[in-house]
């Protein structure tokens, strides 16, 4: 099996931007940009149809994007029972050339799968027993690529002190 190479640590958080100042002032990751209310073109939780949307924060650390969640939707939901109080850790992030394909080498069912766009999927499955956590693969392309640029220039061009939250630039992946 080739190796999947792990690019995010996710993490389900009832506050985001509390989360993201503590990874900042915590770890010197960041900075951070919020992206409220992002919505999937379809998302199934153990089969079942489930209308969601994501309220997320993503920064850098190191060579690390770190991706703090809070679900908008039913629970329970891939992200737990319900809402957990604080931030906790949820998924280890691989972006995959073939969603398809690299599902068969996990040896499982995914939880969650969800469609971004036309071009882009996630799955998610859980892994808790192997890796301790979830697993998310995502669709390797220019889309999912451009999303984990922004954190990594940004990253590369902060001075570690200003703006450390901010909001998702117009118009960026």
């Amino acid at each position: 099996m080739k190796p999947l190479i792990i690019r995010q640590l996710g993490y389900v958080t009832n506050d985001i931007e509390a989360s993201a100042m503590a990874w900042v002032e915590t770890m010197g990751a960041g900075p951070f940009f919020i992206l409220p209310g992002m919505g999937f073109k379809s998302w199934t939780y153990l089969g079942e149809t489930q209308e969601m949307t994501l309220d997320i924060a993503f920064g850098q650390v190191g060579d690390m994007m770190i991706e703090l969640i809070r679900p908008n939707g039913p629970w329970p939901n891939v992200y737990g029972q319900s809402m957990p109080d604080g931030c906790v850790p949820h998924h280890q992030g691989c972006l995959v050339s073939d969603v398809e394909a690299s599902s068969r080498l996990l040896g499982r069912e995914a939880v969650t799968r969800a469609e971004l766009s036309a071009e882009t999927e996630l799955r998610y499955f859980d892994c808790r027993d192997k890796t301790g956590l979830f697993v998310e693969l995502i669709t390797d392309n220019e889309e999912s690529r451009g999303f984990f640029a922004t954190a990594i220039e940004a990253a590369s061009s902060w001075d570690g002190k200003s703006d450390p939250v901010r909001s998702f630039p117009a118009g960026g992946n």
